[in-house]
């Protein structure tokens, strides 16, 4: 089966992407022919289809001119359109598999997949089919203010960036797309990383036949050992306001166990000079697999409501429980007292990780079969042949 797989990034900078990539490695394994269209970047895993990539845009460091035109590619990139065309007479793929398009692909390559009657299925990583912002984080437990339609909500709430001109842009964006039905149009199937990504789906009037949950798989590193060598707790990810961070902080000042921080940080962030507090900045795949193994047990203070929760996976994959909120996907992949804990407030949160990083809690559980390379793999595998 040739199958081309598309991402916006052909490097790490984010759980889809490590997702991408390992998926990418899986279905070659299992010996299917395997293309992929991304945007260029220096730092991109090497390809032999790299001659059709998108030329690069930069949001946050770019020049005037790159982001003047990325700004018109949010919306529709011609260039794109003309290179996936170019990709898909060279490749002729039985099936494309999308993650994230947006920005800097854009879903304007869909009508041009269709055309030539290829299936379309969809991994849906985050909420921007129906956010403009992408992480339904300005209510608790979460926003649907946008899943019906009205998009307005996010420019008079400011929901991208605090900025009125960004969220004019993200509501501009999603309106467009939403009103020319691109996605519901052009894909077939869209897989859902969880129950709870699907029923927020449903409740933004997605067809419900057309969703499939199929969570992520892990690697299993082989390790028995839950203390850790050096016994502090990791967080990684993005290091912001947004996912948590300073309360994490604030609850590790004071406790005898130090939290490394490990990840890209936002400008606007700031960490304390706190002696148990250390930020290692953003390492790539084989320096963070080493900090994981190294740790007493993996922390995340978020409570934004994640399509899946990566972070906890890694935890698992790495045989280190992990430490949350009981919010989004996480219910799905941790159970307490067996690979970890979800707490219901801060207090009991708090309460927890003090009980991890004084050692009293007692042998983890692992069992990570449900999250099987192999199993996700023969599953895949089988949507893709159902639909070619």
């Amino acid at each position: 089966m040739r199958i081309l797989e598309i991402n916006k990034f052909n490097h790490v900078r984010g759980g889809a992407d490590k997702h991408f990539l390992d998926l990418v490695k899986l279905l070659q394994s299992k010996g299917e022919e395997v293309a992929v269209f991304s945007m260029y970047h220096p730092e991109n895993r090497e390809s032999q289809w790299s001659k059709y990539f998108v030329s690069r845009v930069d949001y946050e460091k770019g020049s005037f001119f790159n982001k003047f035109k990325g700004v018109w590619r949010v919306f529709w990139s011609f260039e794109a359109r003309r290179k996936i065309s170019a990709l898909l007479d060279e490749f002729q793929p039985d099936i494309v598999h999308i993650h994230n398009i947006y920005h800097q692909i854009s879903p304007s390559i869909l009508p041009e997949i269709k055309k030539r009657q290829t299936p379309v299925v969809m991994t849906v990583h985050d909420w921007k089919l129906i956010c403009p912002n992408y992480l339904l984080n300005c209510e608790e437990p979460y926003c649907q203010k946008c899943a019906s339609g009205k998009y307005w909500h996010c420019l008079a709430k400011r929901c991208v960036k605090k900025s009125y001109l960004k969220s004019l842009l993200g509501t501009l964006e999603v309106s467009f797309h939403r009103w020319l039905k691109i996605y519901e149009k052009n894909i077939d199937l869209f897989l859902a990383p969880s129950q709870f990504v699907k029923d927020i789906l449903i409740q933004a009037h997605f067809p419900a036949e057309k969703i499939k949950v199929l969570p992520h798989f892990a690697h299993r590193r082989g390790l028995t050992s839950t203390k850790g060598r050096e016994g502090y707790a990791v967080y990684f990810g993005r290091v912001s306001k947004e996912k948590n961070v300073d309360e994490l902080i604030e609850i590790f000042k004071d406790l005898p166990t130090q939290l490394v921080l490990a990840g890209n940080k936002d400008s606007d962030f700031e960490v304390p000079n706190y002696p148990n507090i250390k930020y290692v900045g953003f390492k790539r795949a084989s320096e963070l697999e080493k900090i994981i193994q190294n740790s007493k047990f993996v922390v995340s203070a978020s409570r934004l409501p994640e399509t899946f929760g990566l972070i906890a996976l890694e935890a698992i994959e790495n045989n280190k429980p992990f430490l949350g909120y009981k919010v989004g996907a996480y219910p799905e992949i941790i159970k307490n007292n067996e690979n970890g804990y979800l707490a219901e407030n801060r207090s009991a949160f708090k309460e927890k990780v003090a009980q991890y990083a004084r050692g009293e809690v007692s042998q983890i559980k692992f069992s990570g079969e449900k999250f099987s390379p192999e199993r996700y793999g023969e599953k895949i595998i089988d949507i893709f042949r159902s639909l070619c």
